[in-house]
């Protein structure tokens, strides 16, 4: 430690105090460091949060050809003023009526499935819907683990 106070011997009253400034410099480059990697490390929490998601979202898709489940992509980051924002799509033509639910016409023949319609409504399977609140329940502690993880690292330089 570089900080140290004397008293003085057999002068009335008397201290000195020493500061080594190299212990202000490294920590004024560590917080350089900080603001460098910032950005970085902003996109990569929003790409682990999209993966987390998107791991979700595929577990809870129904299958039955797999199309469906094989057609959710990650977009790319992007920022707009201070929010990071990524964008996970399935580019099915009918993912949000499996998503939300959709109505039929009773007995109408659809060839895809070979079958005649018998309900006037299917509910939807939410898979996405579900997968957000989920992660969204999760997202204090799985961003306050990589900052307290990233904040260590930066002590360690």
């Amino acid at each position: 430690n570089n900080i140290r106070v004397r008293s003085g011997e057999s002068i009335m009253a008397k201290s000195e105090v020493v500061l080594d400034i190299k212990q202000l410099e490294a920590f004024r480059d560590r917080i350089k460091d900080l603001d460098a990697e910032r950005e970085a490390f902003m996109v990569s929490i929003v790409k682990n949060l999209a993966a987390r998601l998107l791991r979700k979202v595929i577990l809870r898709t129904p299958t039955d050809t797999g199309q469906l489940k094989n057609s959710w992509k990650v977009e790319k980051v992007t920022k707009e003023g201070t929010t990071y924002k990524v964008t996970i799509i399935n580019s099915m033509n009918y993912a949000a009526y499996v998503e939300f639910g959709h109505r039929q016409e009773v007995g109408r023949f659809v060839p895809a499935i070979k079958k005649r319609l018998v309900k006037p409504w299917v509910k939807g399977k939410f898979m996405l819907t579900i997968s957000e609140h989920e992660l969204e329940g999760q997202m204090e502690n799985i961003i306050a683990k990589r900052i307290e993880n990233w904040l260590k690292k930066l002590g360690e330089k």
